[in-house]
């Protein structure tokens, strides 16, 4: 999802950050700015959020250029209406978009105040209880390393200072996948895939709720329209809630660095804005995944985790 007029200044989550104790010969430190715990079973991670002291949550979407607060809650969340901002494009069309101002924000122990972010779109749905209202996007993901720790049900935001290792804490075999963030793109994570042993880009979207393929991406990957004829066809929804139709076809293999995964289901869609795929949070259900903000993204599937580090790697505190 981006906006084609993006916003000014926009104010960090902050909050006590705590260092892990210092180890190895650099002295190594990881400080935690956010832990969020994610509070449905399946599909895109969602997380508790106050607004305005409103109880409410947010889906974790690392490929939303900027939150997003559905409009419908401008007037129940007490919202300070800014003015048109231009056109927000997503999955399946566009609409026009206008700044909105929070007075506060609460995710777990962290906060902000008085900043804006995009009001639009259709949202719908409850998750433990609280109505989920938006998007939490890479305005404030993107000022730290981002851990989407599906298995473990948790979201961190984090730091770290003179480490050796980039993912302190973390023990067992860990994938290393070669990724690009770019600010003229919205600090998106962008990597080098491969669908059918043929070469595709994609962004890791976790705002989507299964991997997206373009026609064209499916094309060169050897299917045919012969083919998707065959395949089951539902409809799918973004963030503007107009219908794309979607084929669920079967992939010989899906490459992503050095993770092969065979005999996969993606779904296939006529087109997308930003990428030939979509990697969505289909692919995080046995894996969690440090997004750091250098030129690598590491995963580790679940059963290469210790049990002793399960559930407490990084959310322990010193």
């Amino acid at each position: 999802m981006r906006v084609l007029k993006r916003l000014g200044a926009v104010g960090l989550l902050s909050g006590v950050l705590s260092a892990c104790a210092p180890t190895g010969p650099h002295n190594c430190k990881l400080y935690i700015s956010g832990v969020m715990p994610i509070i449905n079973e399946s599909g895109s991670p969602i997380v508790r959020a106050g607004i305005n002291g409103h109880p409410a949550a947010l889906i974790v979407d690392t490929g939303a250029t900027t939150s997003v607060i559905g409009s419908a809650y401008i007037s129940p969340f007490g919202l300070e209406v800014m003015g048109p901002v231009g056109t927000m494009t997503g999955v399946g069309g566009s609409e026009l978009v206008q700044a909105v101002r929070i007075k506060s924000l609460e995710m777990g122990p962290s906060s902000a105040k008085n900043f804006a972010v995009i009001a639009g779109g259709k949202f719908g749905g409850h998750a433990d209880g609280l109505p989920v209202v938006g998007l939490f996007g890479q305005e404030f993901l993107a000022n730290y390393d981002t851990i989407v720790d599906v298995p473990d049900h948790v979201v961190q935001l984090v730091r770290t200072e003179d480490c050796s290792f980039p993912t302190p804490g973390w023990e067992g075999a860990v994938h290393k996948i070669p990724v690009t963030h770019s600010a003229t793109d919205g600090l998106k994570t962008r990597l080098q895939i491969k669908i059918n042993g043929k070469p595709a880009e994609a962004i890791l979207d976790t705002g989507a709720s299964s991997t997206l393929v373009t026609m064209s991406a499916a094309r060169r990957a050897g299917v045919t329209q012969a083919m998707l004829n065959n395949d089951p066809v539902m409809p799918g929804y973004g963030v503007t809630r107009d219908p794309i139709k979607i084929y669920r076809h079967f992939f010989s293999t899906l490459e992503i660095g050095d993770i092969v995964f065979r005999n996969i289901r993606l779904d296939v869609v006529d087109d997308l804005s930003e990428s030939d795929v979509l990697l969505g949070s289909d692919f995080l259900k046995h894996y969690r995944v440090w997004i750091s903000r250098d030129d690598y993204l590491y995963a580790q599937h679940d059963k290469d985790i210790p049990a002793a580090d399960a559930g407490q790697s990084t959310a322990s505190q010193p």
